[in-house]
């Protein structure tokens, strides 16, 4: 597929540049606005660069990209970041270049589709260490009891949780051909000796009852419908396989369309939530520490989807509701510093508990809270900030991730 570039600059009005923030949201968002754009890039200044797939009708994407733009734009208000937490690591080595591509060359990565990636070897042992150090943190610390979910997760439950409104790009909706002998006759024809899928109409697929579950977290709200609580606050931890679709900004280990993800979610009053999120700064940073990892804890916000970014990015910071663990990972392609957001630590007031009549012990709605890993992303960092040199690696985590198992 060939591609090429075009331009626009953003009408600025009175202001010289645009907010940084903004400015990312928009590179992480613009993929969103039509399926041929294949990368977006802001500079200061407020200048548009996108990048265009070969058959793509360039009139018809500046127009979405640009409305896609205004609706980002429209009352955006800004708040300063927080740094809570900060490590330094005490590996001085650089960061690593083409990180995923030496993780596919020693064949420890294994690209399989977009946004799909297979692991072994010293890739996969890290997940498992990553993983059990969280599950660990989860049981040890919070008490928390282990549970586990399907991948799948029905679509009535993620339209009471809002998901729909807030993040439809993300969704990936799972549907199958229509229990109807002429609608599988007409599918199975239309697929006969064929190497790829083929689509005789959309009339052939049902309505979706379910999708591919965003995160974990939602499940345990779920199978706490109409519960009453008999202690201050409830912990669980949850491994899964988790699914948000992410255009053509996918690639490598830093955003997937499969990811794995262990959560530790906690529900109860307000006060007993909030110091267990609290907790978890502290956990977060002797966790860098075992692995040695460059890394701030901040303030941040959801992707939420352009109609309703504004007002809901401003809601989220202004009451410090998510802060994430971002890591440094090697720079972009133009050579900008980057840093991943590896660890999220969320509250969600009393949201959940409302929606899905969950009583805390003091009798009000519930509130609740998770920490959340991709761990994917952990072990891009690893590799990104220690290199494929044993050498490098801190000692008491070495064998956990090179020996032989």
């Amino acid at each position: 597929m060939t591609a090429r570039w075009e331009a626009f600059d953003i009408e600025m009005g009175s202001s010289s540049e645009i907010d940084p923030d903004l400015r990312t949201d928009i590179e992480k968002q613009g993929a969103f606005a039509s399926p041929g754009i294949l990368r977006v890039s802001v500079d200061p200044r407020g200048t548009v660069r996108y990048e265009l797939a070969e058959e793509a009708n360039a009139d018809d994407v500046r127009d979405k990209l640009g409305r896609h733009i205004a609706l980002m734009r429209t009352s955006f208000r800004k708040l300063p970041r927080k740094v809570l937490r900060a490590h330094v690591r005490k590996d001085e080595g650089p960061l690593g270049n083409r990180v995923f591509e030496g993780l596919v060359e020693r064949g420890w990565a294994m690209p399989e589709g977009q946004g799909q990636v297979a692991l072994r070897g010293p890739a996969l042992r890290l997940l498992h260490a990553i993983d059990e150090d969280c599950r660990d943190v989860g049981k040890r610390i919070f008490g928390a009891r282990e549970e586990a979910y399907p991948a799948l997760i029905p679509t009535k439950t993620l339209a009471r949780c809002g998901y729909f409104e807030s993040f439809p790009q993300n969704a990936s909706l799972v549907t199958h051909v229509t229990e109807d002998i002429d609608v599988i006759l007409e599918f199975r024809k239309a697929n006969e000796g064929t190497a790829h899928l083929n689509v005789p109409s959309t009339t052939v697929f049902a309505r979706p009852e379910a999708t591919l579950s965003p995160a974990v977290c939602y499940h345990a709200y779920r199978a706490l419908e109409g519960r009453k609580l008999s202690k201050p606050v409830e912990a669980i931890t949850a491994f899964g396989k988790c699914f948000r679709y992410e255009g053509s900004n996918m690639g490598g280990l830093d955003r997937l369309w499969d990811f794995s993800m262990r959560e530790i979610i906690f529900v109860g009053s307000e006060d007993e939530v909030s110091k267990r999120r609290e907790r978890g700064y502290d956990l977060a940073v002797e966790q860098l520490e075992r692995w040695d990892l460059d890394a701030t804890i901040e303030t941040a916000n959801d992707p939420f989807f352009a109609a309703g970014y504004a007002a809901k990015k401003y809601y989220q910071m202004r009451g410090d509701l998510k802060f994430e663990l971002r890591v440094p990972v090697e720079n972009s392609p133009e050579g900008n510093e980057r840093t991943l957001a590896c660890t999220s630590f969320n509250l969600h007031e009393d949201f959940f508990g409302r929606t899905f009549g969950i009583t805390a012990a003091d009798g009000l709605p519930a509130f609740t809270g998770c920490l959340a890993w991709g761990l994917e992303r952990w072990v891009l960092a690893c590799f990104t900030q220690h290199g494929f040199d044993p050498d490098r690696w801190p000692e008491d985590v070495r064998d956990r991730v090179f020996g032989e198992t």
